[in-house]
Order: C-alpha cells, then sequence, then structure tokens
C-alpha cells in the first residue's frame, strides 16, 4: 500500500506540475496576444507614418515651390530697378537749369517751378545733430541719380555748419552704411 501512495503522490505531483506548465502556457498566450495587438498597432501606425511622411514632403514642396516663385519675382523687381533709370535722363542734364532751395527744414532741387526731389531733416535732441528723415526724387527722375545730389548737399552744409546727421531716412541709412565718405557727419547712437 505504500507503493500506491508514493504513486498516487506522484501523480498528484505531475498533476500539480502540469497544472503550473499550462498556467505558464496560458500566461505565455496572453503574452503573445498582448503583443501581436501591440505589433498591430505598431503596424498601423506605420503605414500611416509613410503617408503623413508623404503628405509634409509634398507641402514641404509647396513651400519650396513658393520661395523660389517669391525669390524670382524679387530677381526680376531688381532687374527692373536696375534697368529703372537707364533710358532716363543723366544726373547732369537734370541739374542743368536746376537749383538747390535751401529751406528751414532740407533742401529741394527745384528747375522752374517743378520740384525734381527734396530731402529733409529735423533737429535732434542734441543741437549739433539733424535727423536725415525723408528723401524723395520724382518718379520721373529717379535713377539719375538726384537723390545722392540732395543727399550730398545736405552732407555738405552739415559740415560747414559742423552738424552731425542720425540717418532715419532709409535711403540715407543705406548711403551711409556704403559710402565711407560720409563717416565723418554720420551721428550713430
Amino acid at each position: 500500500m505504500g507503493m500506491l501512495k508514493t504513486i498516487k503522490n506522484s501523480m498528484n505531483d505531475t498533476k500539480q506540475a502540469l497544472d503550473g506548465i499550462k498556467a505558464s502556457m496560458d500566461g505565455l498566450k496572453t503574452e503573445m496576444d498582448t503583443l501581436k495587438t501591440s505589433m498591430g498597432q505598431v503596424q498601423e501606425q506605420m503605414k500611416d507614418k509613410p503617408a503623413t511622411f508623404k503628405a509634409s514632403l509634398s507641402y514641404l514642396k509647396l513651400g519650396v515651390g513658393d520661395l523660389k516663385s517669391e525669390v524670382n519675382t524679387i530677381k526680376q523687381g531688381i532687374a527692373q530697378y536696375k534697368d529703372a533709370g537707364k533710358d532716363r535722363e543723366p544726373a547732369a542734364s537734370i541739374v542743368a537749369g536746376a537749383e538747390f532751395v535751401r529751406e528751414d527744414s532740407g533742401f529741394k532741387l527745384v528747375r522752374g517751378t517743378e520740384v525734381i526731389g527734396e530731402i529733409t531733416y529735423a533737429n535732434g535732441a542734441e543741437p549739433d545733430v539733424w535727423i536725415a528723415n525723408h528723401t524723395y526724387v520724382d518718379p520721373k527722375y529717379r535713377g539719375a541719380s538726384v537723390a545722392k545730389l540732395l543727399l550730398d548737399r545736405l552732407v555738405g552744409e552739415a559740415r560747414v555748419q559742423e552738424k552731425q546727421i542720425f540717418p532715419a531716412c532709409s535711403y540715407v541709412r543705406a548711403q551711409f552704411k556704403r559710402h565711407a565718405s560720409y563717416q565723418d557727419v554720420w551721428h550713430q547712437y
């Protein structure tokens, strides 16, 4: 009888071992199902990624196309600007018969009753500073260095009166940056 008891105990131990193996197998099956679900989700997300990437790439290509178009527009504008004065009257012939008229706040280049251009300034906070605030040239005379003539007249007067010029006007500021000859009158805050 002892042997039957030993066999019975062995069978119970084997059954418990088989139940443990079955539970482990069920756990593995659950883990595999979870992994399959996760892999399916990853695959679905990966399917969307190329489409999203392609859409982003297409959008980027459109942006690059728009940028190229803007660059071409700017290039055309620059070319038109460069060509604008080529068929115009040269500065020497514009000045012939024209005179600079001194006003309280600047100079005008006038021929008869026609104002060819003007440059204006305001007194600065410091008594020895003029603020160059406006340059204008009649469109039919643009491209013939009239603005430069006006600026040179203002700079000459500033030198005579020992004034400094703060270039608030974009044209004057650009000329001051381009030409070292204005450094002696350029007032920089």
